[in-house]
């Protein structure tokens, strides 16, 4: 048998035979042979006849031995296996070790700006969060003032308008914002929206505010609907407006009208900029398209019907209107009113010279026509009080005068009754002018020359010039 037969036919015994084998024939084998081992070991002695391939056959198995390497085989790996993972275990320890640290680092450094954060807000609790709310909103607007007079001069409203924040940052009750609880038919509180524009008018804590006034106002924050504002000049008609702004943190704007008033004038026109025609929009769109802006049409009937026209589609509701080359949409929260002294229908008593009767389709954009009069005697003089700084006495004296005059207008006898603004304007010359120039300047030469007389013959007959001076 040459070697290479001899070898496959050992190499195909079970190991416990050949490593019994092994043992049998080996004087002095080694501690440990693998089965290879001990093959070659064996051919080399049958090839020198020192056994024979039927002698290894004939030996009986030798499983102990076996068992007891399979067993070494086993605890080999077994602790190969129990190193690798002590090894790995060692370097968990170490990995939890060092985030550990790491969070109880952490953990110091969050107790630290925890103890930071609560000195701060105890030094907070004392602080007076109105007063700070007053000079947040004053130095806000004394930072703005400036760009918002770069902005007007470059005509530039309506694109910052679109790219402003203005929003409606709350609700409150007309009791919280104008002293007045005034409810809806079902006896619930009001409320009118609170925006947050930094071009609001500076609020006027004299202003006096009336119920009646009041609803329409609020119905008009609630629905979005157009409203003219009709009545005697001096009935508070421009400044409720600019104040209803003021209270509730609006943008506000005053287009006055006159015989000459234009559509170009208010809405825009187009002309060459920079060598390109360009569409420039005016006053009404660029406050169209300014959020929250209160929009005040004043002395609208002095403008010619015609040039008024453009003005319908804008005061359709959700109107989107083609002019000028663009779409204009109504921004949120804008409010549209009207203020004339005759309710578009035109003046032939010669009162109101110039106003002109207006198209109706005009008029009926306005949801509603609020007349607005005069106050009750109380409050007219509790208005001049504090608008003037004098005492009661001279207010009631003074508008006695005025009273008179406005039954003289009933009667015929005169155009026109002086103004509130006309009597504030009369107290306030008190302290530098003798009485009967006060009058005439402040209250005579403001009326048609026709109304004159009359008004000086109240003067002689009404106005007691040293009880003035004395209660001054």
């Amino acid at each position: 048998m040459d070697r290479t037969h001899l070898t496959v036919t050992l190499s195909v015994m079970p190991e416990a035979r050949i490593i019994a084998a092994f043992k049998q024939y080996n004087a002095a084998p080694w501690q440990t042979a693998t089965k290879e081992e001990a093959v070659q070991w064996l051919v080399d002695h049958v090839m020198l006849g020192g056994v024979t391939v039927d002698q290894i056959k004939a030996l009986p198995l030798d499983y102990p031995s076996l068992k007891q390497a399979v067993d070494n085989r086993q605890a080999d790996t077994a602790a190969a296996a129990a190193g690798a993972l002590a090894g790995k275990a060692h370097d968990a320890a170490v990995d939890a070790l060092e985030k550990a640290d790491r969070l109880a680092a952490d953990l110091s450094k969050s107790k630290a700006q925890l103890t930071r954060i609560e000195r701060k807000l105890s030094d907070l609790s004392s602080v007076d969060t109105d007063s700070v709310k007053v000079a947040v909103a004053a130095a806000v607007a004394a930072e703005f003032a400036p760009f918002k007079q770069a902005v007007v001069a470059a005509g530039a409203q309506a694109v910052v308008g679109s790219m402003s924040d203005v929003r409606c940052e709350d609700f409150k009750t007309a009791l919280e914002v104008f002293g007045v609880d005034v409810r809806d038919t079902k006896g619930k509180q009001m409320t009118v929206s609170i925006w947050n524009d930094p071009s609001a008018p500076a609020v006027d804590p004299d202003f006096i505010w009336t119920e009646g006034i009041l609803k329409h106002l609020l119905l008009s924050d609630r629905t979005g609907e157009n409203v003219w504002f009709g009545g005697e000049k001096g009935t508070g008609k421009s400044e409720t407006a600019r104040q209803f702004a003021a209270r509730t943190g609006r943008g506000y704007v005053r287009i006055n009208f006159h015989k000459h008033t234009s559509a170009e004038e208010y809405l825009g026109a187009t002309g060459l900029k920079n060598g390109e025609t360009v569409f420039e929009p005016r006053d009404f769109l660029m406050a169209y398209t300014s959020p929250s802006t209160v929009i005040l049409l004043d002395e609208v009937t002095n403008a010619d019907a015609g040039e008024l026209a453009p003005l319908n589609g804008f005061l359709e509701p959700m109107a989107a209107v083609s002019f000028g080359g663009r779409e204009w949409a109504r921004a949120a929260g804008v409010l549209v009113f009207a203020a004339d002294n005759t309710f578009g229908s035109g003046d032939d008593t010669g009162r109101y010279t110039g106003t002109r009767q207006q198209n109706v389709a005009l008029v009926d954009r306005f949801s509603r026509l609020v007349p607005f009069t005069f106050l009750p005697q109380a409050q007219e003089v509790e208005a001049i009080c504090k608008r003037t700084g004098c005492n009661r006495d001279v207010a009631e004296h003074t508008h006695a005068a005025i009273r008179v005059a406005r039954q003289r207008v009933a009667d015929g006898d005169i155009i026109d009754a002086p103004s509130i603004r006309s009597v504030m304007a009369f107290i306030r010359a008190l302290s530098v002018l003798d009485v009967n120039e006060a009058w005439e300047t402040a209250i005579v030469s403001r009326q048609p020359s026709e109304s004159h007389a009359m008004l000086r013959g109240i003067f002689v007959s009404q106005i007691n010039p040293s009880y003035l001076l004395d209660n001054l």
